[in-house]
């Protein structure tokens, strides 16, 4: 058998192989069911369409061919790639178990990149290295993340966009994030944010790089600038909305979004002939590095080979043979229950969040309401979650302040009778309303650690925390008097520490014993 008919026997053999044990990502919809439309791939920051960016991939691949099969007779490093071996096998026997496919994709990119260190070492890994990257970006952001994210932009991208506007000299006042115009407010909602531009655009400069090879520092310089231009060309679109306010939102948003990524991709070709210049020319064309010489099959590679295929046959089966696990039988929606008076403080009405300022910010069940006592009032939220959606989370920045139109002027950590809570006093303020806030969470873990759950699905799994999590804020007025923030502190202690734990179904709940007859469901 030739050295060259060899190595593609090798080749062909861990592909097929690769191929099935990985064939459940084929199928996958991170999502809806169904390939995304067009609106809610371009704004959506929780959409991804892992199947087109399969298919993407498909020409990148080709296109560096002749770069990888002359990578191909690089020095095997096996102790370099086991790690990544390890890691991915790892991954992949967990995602299944989980039921947590873009684990299974993480899974495939490290698996690849350690076989490459274990076939040819360094130079064959490096050639993968970016369209493996751009293949990272089918991953969704978990929820938690997003969250963190998506609150900060939406105040940034109303800070700039009033700013131009009133450079053009149209007049626009911000509070929160809420563009007070002359026809009217103008919201910053979540898909105004430009989260999912700047993903987007981001892949596809990966992507870009992939195509056209380039030096390394030009190379880092297009990246950084992908978010930065996506940024930039979300603004303009905002903008447009503020000028056009007789538009169909619902009817334009695919129209602008095609638009938008069209400038924002011309920017970046711009900004990449400037590159070149400056650098004074690129390196060859990715797919013209030469004529490859035929690939010979050595005995250490033939070997390691090997040993790939059979990794990656016992993938195979155990891809079929692991259980996913199933969450316990019990309700997704507990009822939230509070206490219709406590020590004097009753009832006074209930209240509904605001939904649209929430978006991503979900709660399987919540109670929302006013006490009133002597003429003073503190509202509550409490919301739940039962940690069993990775695409949704309900620690967020945007659980300080009730709704839109409220600028918050401070934030400060703050500890809580009767248990020493650690919670965050919020003072916020709307037109000539001024509001204190303490609010806190229970069943959750520091954010860095949320984070980590998150990603690595462990309340999926076997792992999973008993319970569920829960938000808790109290707000009240405060007045406008020299110690009108001193009372209104006052005022949130004491009720909190009367509230002590009487929300139900709360990690810390025990038995309420309510004042009054009854107590309002959730």
């Amino acid at each position: 058998m030739s050295g060259t008919r060899f190595s593609r026997a090798l080749i062909g053999l861990l592909l097929v192989l690769g191929a099935l044990a990985y064939r459940h990502l084929l199928f996958w919809d991170p999502s809806t069911p169904g390939l995304p439309g067009t609106g809610r791939f371009f704004f959506r920051v929780s959409e991804t369409a892992p199947q087109i960016l399969f298919l993407l991939a498909v020409p990148l691949f080709y296109r560096r061919r002749r770069r990888i099969a002359d990578a191909l007779r690089g020095e095997p490093a096996p102790l370099l790639a086991l790690p990544f071996l390890v890691l991915g096998v790892a991954l992949f026997l967990w995602g299944h178990h989980a039921g947590a496919l873009d684990l299974v994709l993480a899974s495939l990119l490290v698996v690849t990149l350690g076989s490459a260190l274990l076939l040819s070492g360094r130079r064959l890994a490096g050639e993968l290295m970016l369209p493996l990257l751009f293949l990272a970006f089918a991953i969704p952001l978990p929820g938690v993340i997003t969250n963190q994210l998506i609150y900060p932009l939406q105040i940034s991208t109303a800070i700039h966009t009033g700013w131009l506007l009133n450079a053009i000299g149209v007049t626009a006042v911000r509070v929160g994030n809420v563009l007070h115009l002359a026809d009217g407010p103008f919201r910053i909602i979540e898909t105004c944010s430009g989260l999912r531009s700047i993903v987007v655009l981001m892949t596809l400069a990966v992507g870009w790089l992939c195509f056209f090879h380039t030096r390394r520092l030009p190379a880092v310089l297009l990246i950084v600038s992908a978010p930065l231009i996506a940024y930039f060309v979300n603004i303009l679109r905002i903008m447009i909305l503020v000028l056009n306010p007789g538009s169909d939102l619902a009817s334009t948003h695919s129209v602008q979004g095609v638009g938008i990524f069209l400038l924002g991709l011309l920017i970046f070709y711009w900004f990449d002939k400037l590159l070149l210049r400056i650098q004074g020319g690129s390196e060859a064309q990715v797919g013209e590095p030469g004529n490859a010489r035929p690939l010979p099959g050595t005995w250490n590679q033939y070997g390691h080979a090997i040993v790939l295929a059979l990794m990656l046959a016992s993938m195979l089966g155990a891809s079929a043979w692991i259980r996913q696990w199933n969450p316990p039988a019990s309700p997704r929606r507990p009822s939230i229950d509070m206490p219709s008076s406590i020590d004097g403080w009753k009832v006074a009405r209930k209240l509904e969040p605001d939904r649209p300022f929430l978006g991503s910010v979900a709660f399987r069940s919540h109670w929302y309401g006013e006490y009133e006592r002597g003429g003073e009032t503190v509202s509550v939220f409490v919301g739940y979650d039962d940690h069993l959606d990775r695409g949704r989370s309900l620690l967020s920045p945007k659980n300080a302040v009730p709704g839109f139109d409220w600028q918050v002027e401070e934030r400060t950590p703050i500890r809580l009778a009767p248990h020493g809570r650690l919670a965050e006093s919020v003072t916020a303020r709307s037109g000539a309303a001024r509001t204190l806030s303490f609010h806190w969470y229970e069943g959750t873990d520091p954010l860095a650690l949320e984070i980590l759950r998150a990603c690595l699905a462990t309340d999926q799994s076997t792992l999973r925390r008993p319970g569920g999590a829960w938000v808790i804020r109290l707000t009240t007025d405060v007045a406008q008097t020299r110690d009108g923030l001193e009372r209104a502190e006052a005022r949130l202690r004491g009720f909190a520490e009367l509230l002590g734990s009487r929300v139900v179904g709360s990690p810390t709940a025990k038995t309420p014993r309510p004042d009054g007859p009854g107590r309002p469901g959730s």
